[in-house]
């Protein structure tokens, strides 16, 4: 196990509208106020998205296993914003369910608010770490310096 030790800096709280996609909304966040590694939580209501829940199997490379909802699902998510190539790199991981329909696992390229969510950013200071390409995986891996 590698491990660095940081400090919590700003504390950023985000409401999102009716339309508007996650994953985007955290990226311009991260960039318009130059957040270098955070952890955030999502709660609210999304109308549609993608998420990925696992690996088909457990070879490489992965296939991933995808769900695609286009009805309005309650979100409950929880990631890390680390930078990887100086942009922010999202990892975002939730719980998705609409009546008895649940989905779980990593939000994935564009999603769309239903009426409204909220975001809680917690910036993480002084922290020695990054995200890179695994050139096995394909994944974007944590680094800790």
């Amino acid at each position: 196990m590698k491990y660095t030790v940081g400090r919590m800096g700003r504390t950023f709280v985000a409401k999102l509208d009716d339309e508007e996609d996650v994953l985007a909304c955290l990226e311009s966040l991260a960039e318009k106020e130059t957040i270098g590694s955070a952890l955030f939580f999502v709660i609210g209501n999304l109308k549609k998205g993608s998420i990925v829940s696992g690996a088909k199997t457990e070879n490489i490379p992965v296939v991933p296993i995808w769900q695609h909802f286009t009805r309005n699902h309650e979100i409950l998510g929880i990631g890390t914003i680390f930078r990887m190539e100086n942009q922010p790199k999202i990892h975002m991981h939730a719980t998705l369910v609409h009546g008895d329909n649940l989905l779980a696992g990593c939000l994935r390229e564009k999603s769309e608010v239903f009426l409204i969510a909220d975001i809680i950013v917690l910036e993480l200071l002084d922290v020695s770490a990054s995200r890179a390409k695994d050139e096995k995986s394909g994944f974007a891996i944590l680094k800790i310096a």
